[in-house]
């Protein structure tokens, strides 16, 4: 049986070792040039003294591309080509006190110069071809470096942006629900009291028109219950994570009552673990995810459910309508939009998909910080 797992692990642990390697060269750990200097002259001058005590036979080329290698990384380009020329030296050297070449041997002085001349030319080809690898990567990862830090202040500020138009949408909301609240209620009050007073005039003078006066009256108290739900629905009040669970129980307690259908709210793990903006938020997706199973999905039940633990915390609003389409401001559907805004405001991510049985699940899930 052929066995090609061992095989493509030990190619991909080379490769790792091979990228290490490159990558502690091409940015080489901090010390001093003195030290880094001393390191390969005193590497090169072990290998030609082992070259030597070895009587020539440890001639091998490549024991000098490590110094070599070293040098350009380290100290950079003339201190590799002046190792390449100290390693030719110790070379040439080596070949007249054990290769057997004598000057009086025009021949063989001739051959060991123009051996050592040939790789002497190599390593400084070598060295060059390093040099500039060297350069072209460190140059390349600078650029990365700095087009990376371009597009997290980009990220940052379009972040800092979106949270600034959400907030000023926010603002321009609760205006416009302390107007409704403060204003257009007040009148509606005033009036229902005038509709009031008529009322009992009229039924004092036993005038038919008294029970229509009282008709008024209840139509305008009802279009005043009718203006402070709108106005507290636009008005975004902040909600205090001790108060989450009670506050989305009276959602779904006014849900229940208001559209004659099921909804049930569970609760598990401690909501205190939350702050105040996350608890916020929480609460009109959850609120929103309601208002869309009911006015698009036509849902006849839904149910929340909220669960805290050491790592995360999870709002899940499942209904049984007749579903809707994943959140796409192409193509409208604001509110969803603005539940994954709020979503992503607090580090958070919105999912929107369809039941298996029919409906539609809004699930939200954000992480949070470990408790000490």
């Amino acid at each position: 049986m052929p066995h090609s797992t061992p095989i493509s692990s030990g190619n991909s642990a080379t490769t790792t070792l091979t990228q290490r390697i490159f990558a502690a060269l091409v940015n080489p750990p901090a010390r001093s040039r003195l030290g880094s200097a001393a390191i390969v002259v005193g590497m090169t001058g072990l290998i030609g003294w082992i070259y030597m005590v070895s009587g020539g036979i440890l001639s091998r080329q490549a024991f000098y591309i490590i110094p070599m290698i070293l040098a350009v990384s380290w100290l950079g380009l003339w201190w590799g080509l002046g190792v390449a020329f100290f390693s030719a030296g110790i070379r040439l050297y080596g070949d007249f006190a054990f290769g057997g070449a004598t000057v009086a041997d025009m021949d063989t002085v001739y051959n060991a110069l123009a051996n050592r001349l040939s790789l002497l030319l190599v390593n400084i080809v070598v060295i060059l071809v390093l040099n500039e690898l060297y350069l072209l990567t460190r140059q390349l990862e600078q650029r990365v470096k700095a087009r990376t830090a371009a597009l997290e202040q980009a990220v940052a500020a379009r972040e800092r942006l979106q949270a600034s138009l959400f907030e000023a949408g926010l603002r321009e909301r609760g205006a416009i629900g302390r107007d409704l609240h403060d204003g257009l209620g007040q009148h509606l009050t005033a009036t229902a009291m005038a509709a009031n007073i008529l009322s009992k005039r009229l039924a004092s003078q036993n005038d038919p028109l008294a029970t229509d006066a009282r008709a008024i009256e209840s139509l305008i108290k009802t279009g005043i219950d009718q203006t402070r739900q709108i106005a507290r629905g636009i008005l975004l009040e902040s909600v205090k994570p001790a108060e989450l669970i009670s506050e989305l129980e009276e959602l779904a307690d006014n849900t229940a009552r208001d559209h004659r259908i099921p909804c049930v709210v569970t609760a598990m793990g401690p909501a205190e673990r939350l702050d105040v903006n996350t608890a916020s938020h929480l609460f009109y997706i959850a609120r929103e995810a309601v208002r869309n199973a009911l006015r698009h999905g036509g849902a006849t039940n839904v149910a929340i459910h909220f669960s805290v633990d050491q790592t995360l915390a999870a709002l899940t609003v499942t209904d049984n309508g007749r579903g809707m389409a994943p959140p796409d401001p192409s193509r409208g559907g604001m509110g969803v939009h603005i539940m994954a805004q709020r979503a992503e405001l607090i580090g958070g991510k919105l999912q929107v998909a369809p039941v298996a049985e029919g409906g539609t699940c809004v699930d939200c899930r954000i992480p949070l910080p470990s408790a000490a």
